[in-house]
């Protein structure tokens, strides 16, 4: 949903910025990979329950996730590959946010507060949620359909994910995000569904 708002003006005010990195050399598919590599420094923060900072360290992680499209962009290097990669390396951030929560929560809580086992299961279905999100849209893509549609796409997830570490209220922020993203993967199938009727 936000996507699409904001997409046309976001491209614009990223477009100067791509120009000056990529003016530098720097290929864009380090920036994606900077990405991961900062994803897994909040990764580890959050399993040692020092969620404020991971919140913080996520926020530059998020950031390298769409410098690299800007520098690609600007050095005409905007290509099929690149695609993948970044889809791919999405994949993995958004299992670098959960999956530490998770055992946060259920294995080894740093505290009596980070001690509820339910909150580690609702980010098990966030994450499995949120792939199907994702994979939804690739495989109708893939397929000749059009499928920017849902209320829950990656920059809400994220932005919501990163606003709960900062703020420690995982547990009231996790359940509503898991409903929202079953909610988006379910009207993204049914958009697509609806595109395969009307062109029968």
């Amino acid at each position: 949903m936000l996507n699409q708002k904001i997409r046309g003006q976001w491209d614009r005010l990223m477009r100067p910025i791509g120009r000056a990195i990529g003016g530098t050399g720097l290929s864009p598919d380090a920036v994606t990979g900077a990405g991961v590599l900062i994803q897994a420094v909040a990764a580890w923060l959050i399993l040692d329950g020092r969620l404020l900072l991971a919140g913080l360290v996520s926020i530059a992680a998020a950031l390298a996730d769409v410098l690299d499209g800007a520098i690609a962009k600007a050095q005409g290097r905007a290509g099929r590959f690149g695609a993948l990669l970044d889809s791919t390396t999405d994949r993995l951030a958004d299992a670098l946010f959960f999956l530490p929560i998770a055992w946060l929560y259920a294995v080894a809580p740093d505290s009596g507060a980070h001690d509820e086992q339910w909150v580690a299961v609702v980010a098990l279905v966030a994450l499995v949620a949120g792939f199907l999100v994702s994979y939804v849209k690739a495989r109708a893509e893939s397929l000749g359909f059009t499928c920017d549609v849902g209320i829950a796409e990656r920059a809400e997830r994220v932005i919501a994910t990163i606003i709960a570490l900062v703020f420690d209220i995982l547990p009231f922020v996790l359940p509503v995000l898991a409903v929202l993203s079953v909610v988006t993967a379910v009207q993204r199938v049914v958009h697509v569904r609806g595109q395969d009727r009307r062109a029968t």
